[in-house]
């Protein structure tokens, strides 16, 4: 039977005639060594080259076959991915996105919400509850996860008290789990932090910064009255200290060209105060600051480029070893095939934004162009009864047919096991500079994270072509 290699094989070199092949297909690696090896080597890295079975062993052939980096039919390996993706979006456990509202007490130079005086209500509660119970028992989903968000989301801390008791009941009545978390910039918190994440459950909280206390508070000034002569970096850091021995605590450094200097002396900061001693797993996450929408495309004037951010993410790697340093490509720190996808992209994505219309993604709960739905008026998309529905039916159409795997592009892709596409919101807003930059990063950190995975080091950084990642139909 005829043998072919796989598009989804790298190779690593490591010293001394060595070197890993991974299959991002399957995630296997293979440790190779000797002249012979690394010209096997090299031959399974061309696709769609057919292999002769007959210079190769039996176990060896075995254990390739295995692995995935053979295959007796390439689109079948394609056919396989498709699988995963289709069933990671049908599988996704319910994740409720309550948007409380838009307006926030800081007015960070980047941000790219619009603010709004809309919130959500307690009058709202009740058509929040029956959607999340139909989208619960209609799918049989055994998990309720609620992420509160904003703006600011405890400018609207009443709403929260009456909705988060609402569902956490509704999860109880309904015998599945239930888990929350918040997005907050620390400055407007409860007294009692502690009680507030105990009584909402929260297993999760993301505080931000902006750098240490000058860049923080210059870059995130309080809005014309809303907090006189108080600065929002003392009360972030406050609010850290009193959420660590509490609850899981994501501590995200926005980084542009402007502030980059102050990563590494705010790890110190927060070593000094213990944050990274706690039992719950702090993470310290750095974030590259760029144009998430069309409205914030003033940032690419300040955007780190992607080798300046990984840069800087390697510093930050190397200076912190007591804590995790996520990266949202990889976000178990070894480049694994996928098997789920962002809420954005599941079958019954609940996004409510303040303005209490339904959307896929919430990056773009301040686009009200791009809801899929109101609270106050439920509608199938293939119901064509006004022109809300039309733009309604658009978006939900993106949405629910986004498939990397079908996409001319992405479809070629060698990453494609490993990525599936990178965010669908790029795709829409058809921002091909942050497509290609999701493949410039698994062009230059792939070799970095297998090798990594395994304890080895490769014999200088790893950095694949673009005709790699797009491999010919030649072979």
């Amino acid at each position: 039977m005829r043998l072919f290699a796989s598009r989804y094989n790298f190779f690593i070199p490591l010293e001394s005639q060595a070197g890993l092949l991974f299959s991002a297909f399957s995630g296997a690696i293979v440790k190779l060594s000797g002249s012979d090896s690394i010209q096997l080597a090299s031959h399974l890295c061309q696709f769609p080259r057919e292999v002769d079975g007959g210079e190769i062993s039996d176990d060896l052939i075995s254990q390739l076959t295995d692995g995935g980096f053979l295959t007796h039919n390439p689109e079948e390996q394609l056919d396989e991915i498709r699988r995963r993706y289709r069933d990671a979006r049908l599988n996704y456990p319910l994740v409720i996105t309550l948007t409380t509202t838009m307006e926030c007490n800081l007015g960070c130079y980047y941000c790219y919400e619009q603010r709004a005086e809309e919130r959500l209500e307690a009058r709202d509660v009740d058509s929040i509850v029956a959607l999340a119970r139909s989208r619960l028992t209609k799918a049989e989903k055994r998990h309720l996860h609620v992420d509160w968000y904003g703006g600011e989301p405890l400018l609207n801390v009443s709403f929260i008290e009456a909705a988060s008791s609402r569902l956490q009941s509704l999860a109880s009545e309904l015998d599945v789990g239930y888990s929350a978390s918040l997005v907050s910039n620390g400055t407007c918190w409860p007294d009692d932090p502690a009680a507030f994440v105990r009584r909402h459950r929260l297993r999760q909280v993301q505080i931000s910064f902006d750098g240490l206390r000058e860049n923080h508070n210059r870059r995130r000034r309080f809005t014309e009255g809303a907090s006189e002569g108080k600065s929002s970096f003392d009360l972030a850091v406050n609010v850290v200290d009193r959420l660590i021995p509490h609850v899981r605590v994501d501590i995200r450094f926005n980084i542009d060209t402007r502030n980059k200097d102050d990563v590494l002396p705010m790890i110190d900061f927060g070593r000094e105060r213990g944050w990274f001693s706690g039992q719950h797993g702090t993470t310290f996450q750095p974030a590259r600051l760029a144009a998430y929408t069309e409205h914030s495309s003033f940032m690419r004037k300040a955007e780190l480029s992607v080798g300046e951010f990984d840069g800087i993410r390697a510093s930050v790697r190397e200076f912190l070893t007591e804590a995790p340093v996520p990266e949202s490509e990889a976000p178990d720190g070894f480049p694994y095939p996928r098997t789920s996808v962002c809420a954005a992209l599941a079958a019954d994505p609940v996004v409510i934004g303040s303005d209490k219309r339904l959307y896929h993604c919430g990056l773009q709960v301040s686009e009200k162009v791009r809801a899929v739905g109101s609270l106050e008026r439920s509608f199938s998309p293939f119901q064509i009864l006004g022109q809300d529905q039309v733009a309604w039916s658009s978006e939900e159409k993106f949405w629910s047919g986004f498939d990397p795997t079908t996409a001319p592009k992405c479809s070629q892709c060698s990453f494609l096991p490993i990525c599936w596409g990178g965010c669908a919101k790029k795709h829409l807003d058809r921002d091909q500079k942050a497509i290609d930059e999701q493949g410039e990063y698994w062009r230059s950190n792939l070799g970095r994270l297998v090798s990594h995975g395994v304890g080895l080091t490769p014999v200088a950084p790893v950095v694949f072509t673009e005709a790699e990642q797009f491999r010919s139909h030649r072979g």
